[in-house]
């Protein structure tokens, strides 16, 4: 016997049923990323949503359910940006001023999908990006991420030149 789920019963449903619905929609993605290469694994995010998450040298990336596929956010970040200067007062002040410049950088610079901040637990910039892909393409996410993560490393280098 199989159901249907529309929109409204999504609100009647039981969060663990939300949550085995998204373990089961997510598992060929799962087995996607671990084919390209990542370590990847299942987890809550904290919003309580199941999601895929991956962590490597390039950055990190989280694969959630989303209305209309699969939503998928890359991350990259260059942590320690200003951790070669010497003097206190100058890494605070410096990194000060990137905080108050990256706003400004990323409108002229990035995507309407893109976004940067000032990564104040690496210490420095932090770049993202928010895609979609439909529900068909769940064997395909483990190359798309592939090949994405290079490309927003080149955004994040972008930025860090406009930082002088």
């Amino acid at each position: 016997m199989s159901f249907r789920i529309n929109e409204t019963d999504l609100d009647d449903l039981d969060p663990r049923d939300v949550i085995a619905r998204d373990r089961l929609a997510l598992t060929p993605v799962l087995e996607s990323l671990q084919r390209a290469g990542f370590y990847a694994y299942g987890t809550l995010d904290d919003q309580s949503r199941w999601s895929i998450a991956v962590d490597d040298e390039l950055g990190r990336v989280d694969v959630r359910v989303g209305d209309d596929g699969f939503e998928i956010i890359l991350w990259v970040s260059s942590p320690g940006l200003y951790a070669d200067e010497e003097s206190i007062w100058k890494r605070n002040s410096r990194s000060r001023l990137a905080r108050m410049s990256i706003p400004r950088i990323a409108q002229g610079f990035l995507e309407p999908h893109q976004s940067a901040m000032w990564d104040e637990v690496e210490e420095g910039v932090a770049v993202s990006e928010h895609y979609q892909l439909p529900f068909n393409r769940a064997a395909d996410v483990g190359q798309f991420v592939r090949m994405q993560l290079p490309k927003l490393e080149d955004v994040l280098s972008g930025i860090e030149r406009q930082l002088g």
